[in-house]
């Protein structure tokens, strides 16, 4: 799954046809295990789906797709599948938009899910990388200094 997603995410930067052959291989791989345990595998389809079409500069798809994976990832429980789905549009939306609220806005979302998973520091990261102030913090989390829950 994350082989893929790095993939896709390579593929876009360098057009590397072998890293999007990875990326697909990624979602013929996810398919099939998806037929068997649908709540485990769904989100992540998506997400690989979405990040092809992002791959494709599809991007009403592309938004469709991250859009199920959220919603996905939401009604399975799948907080920390939620934050990456979160975190990858609103990477793909930053460099298609000149309008950088929508990403700013999924960058905020992914912050939230990553502090309700636990993943302190990688909520951290995020908020450093993208500048999220206090304000876009919600109060009902731990603080955050220095990538550590106090």
């Amino acid at each position: 799954f994350y082989r893929g997603l790095l993939g896709f995410l390579r593929h876009r930067e360098s057009q590397s046809e072998e890293q999007y052959g990875i990326g697909l291989d990624s979602i013929v791989k996810i398919e099939f295990w998806w037929q068997f345990s649908p709540t485990n595998f769904e989100s992540k389809l998506f997400l690989l789906k979405a990040e092809n079409e992002a791959s494709l500069l599809n991007v009403d798809k592309a938004r469709s797709l991250y859009e199920a994976s959220i919603k996905s990832a939401s009604d399975n429980g799948r907080i920390h599948e939620k934050g990456l789905a979160y975190e990858f549009m609103g990477n793909f939306l930053s460099s298609v938009s000149n309008d950088p609220s929508g990403a700013r806005e999924c960058m905020k979302l992914a912050h939230s899910c990553y502090l309700q998973w636990g993943a302190f520091g990688k909520a951290a990261i995020l908020s450093m990388k993208h500048e999220l102030n206090e304000a876009d913090v919600p109060n009902t989390y731990p603080s955050l200094k220095h990538g550590r829950h106090e």
